[in-house]
């Protein structure tokens, strides 16, 4: 943590950015660094960048009247000092990354596996056990004897209900930071009603859309699903999960080549032994694109087609189970 004090009173201008289609858990956790910095040096300038917020991500941010502190851009201001907030691969940085200086002092605070990319000389304050970033700044603010102020805890006990899916998932570590943020002035029930975002219609679709297009294999016990949409593919594989499969895996195709989300249930997590974020990471390096995320949920930007990908993801599975794919017809 001296690491960091250091950097933070030498800098005059800092930048935090997070990856592209920043959530929740990424823009608030990048807004209490952009605190915790001012208060380390009173007269330094921070700019909370990123290229791309998530629809649920700005919705949240206008409940708190912060929308305005965090600026979505394409290019980077000049800065002295960067600080990665829910990512540590500069490739998931979207088209900021042509901007990142290797010249400057760069923190990470995140609570993904680590990359290969990661900056060699970066100060790291990594907890891959954390459920949320907002769980690792908890514990930046507390070593440096910081006390979150009432909104400065509400945003972070945001980030943790929704990475950790309203508490349905996390551990001992996780409970013992939301009763800190509590003790500190955030209530549960204000966050659950900020959190609250009903489906919008384009998301019902492709949710809906994905199911009805799914193609399904056994192994095993475990259900596979793949499938295919033009929009949220996320909440698109989250909602195979909900109805049943036991992993997931939803591709976007585009201009540039297509986007991959996958999702498992925790019982094929533990059972198997599988980690999406680090598998998705070996795609991603084999396929000049950038994949990552946790164990149970992971992303993968590929330049590579639809087809291509899906037919990966069935490869990996049906090397990595202990039974063969079998399609499910009917």
């Amino acid at each position: 943590m001296i690491d960091v004090l250091r950097a933070a009173k030498a800098s005059k201008k800092a930048v935090i950015l997070s990856h592209q289609n920043s959530d929740v858990d990424a823009v608030l956790s990048s807004w209490v660094v952009k605190k915790i910095l001012e208060r380390i040096n009173s007269s330094i300038e921070v700019d909370v960048v990123t290229s791309r917020m998530s629809a649920s991500a700005r919705v949240v941010l206008e409940r708190l009247e912060l929308l305005q502190a965090v600026e979505e851009r394409e290019s980077l201001p000049q800065h002295d000092l960067c600080v990665l907030v829910d990512v540590n691969n500069p490739l998931h940085l979207g088209p900021l990354v042509k901007d990142v200086k290797h010249d400057v002092p760069t923190v990470i605070i995140d609570h993904h596996r680590l990359s290969p990319n990661i900056p060699e000389k970066a100060i790291k304050i990594i907890d891959e056990e954390a459920t949320a970033t907002a769980e690792v700044v908890c514990d930046v603010m507390q070593s440096l004897n910081l006390k979150p102020s009432r909104k400065e805890a509400l945003g972070l006990l945001l980030g943790i209900l929704s990475d950790s899916r309203r508490l349905l998932i996390g551990g001992v570590k996780t409970c013992e930071k939301v009763a800190f943020l509590l003790s500190e002035g955030a209530s549960l029930s204000e966050a659950s009603t900020i959190l609250y975002l009903p489906l919008d219609y384009s998301e019902k679709i492709a949710r809906l859309k994905a199911s009805q297009r799914a193609t399904l294999y056994s192994a095993g016990r475990w259900i596979v699903a793949v499938s295919r949409v033009g929009s949220y593919e996320a909440s698109a594989a989250r909602a195979l999960v909900d109805i049943g499969a036991d992993i997931a895996a939803v591709c976007n195709e585009c201009k540039e080549g297509s986007r991959l989300c996958v999702r498992a249930s925790d019982d094929f997590i533990k059972a198997t032994g599988l980690h999406l974020g680090g598998e998705l990471q070996k795609m991603g390096v084999a396929a000049s694109g950038s994949g990552g995320g946790h164990a149970g949920a992971a992303c993968l930007t590929s330049q590579k087609r639809c087809d291509e990908v899906l037919e990966e993801v069935l490869r990996l599975l049906a090397g990595r189970l202990e039974y063969p794919l079998k399609k499910i017809e009917g």
